[in-house]
This record gives C-alpha cells, structure tokens and sequence, in this order.
C-alpha cells in the first residue's frame, strides 16, 4: 500500500484485529494492532486512535492481561 494510505492502512489493520480477535486468536491480532496505532498517530487521527485503543484492550482481556 503506498505510503499516502496510511490511515486506510491503519483501518485495515483494525479491521483485520477485529476480525482475529472474533476468531478466537487474540495472538495474531497483536502486530495488526501495533501497526495500525503507528498509523494513526502518524495521521493524528484521534477516531482511530481511539477505536484501536478499544481493540487494544479486548485483545489484552482475551489474553488475560
């Protein structure tokens, strides 16, 4: 993806969390998560940041952190 997406990347990558995380595989959801907040606070988007912030914490939940 070009550098010009980044905050489509970084919705991408949300996305895909969420749908690891529905799965059942918290784990694999974790580098999506990582990426996708370097995107968004590349960007500043405060949206975006706050809803990878909520995908955050279910993953840690599900991982029982």
């Amino acid at each position: 993806m070009d550098g010009t997406y980044n905050r489509a990347e970084a919705g991408v990558r949300c996305d895909l969390g969420h749908a690891l995380l529905a799965a059942g595989d918290p784990e694999a959801a974790q580098p999506h998560i990582h990426r996708a907040k370097q995107l968004a606070t590349m960007t500043g988007s405060r949206r975006q940041r706050r809803r990878i912030d909520e995908l955050s914490q279910a993953v840690n939940r599900a991982l029982g952190r």
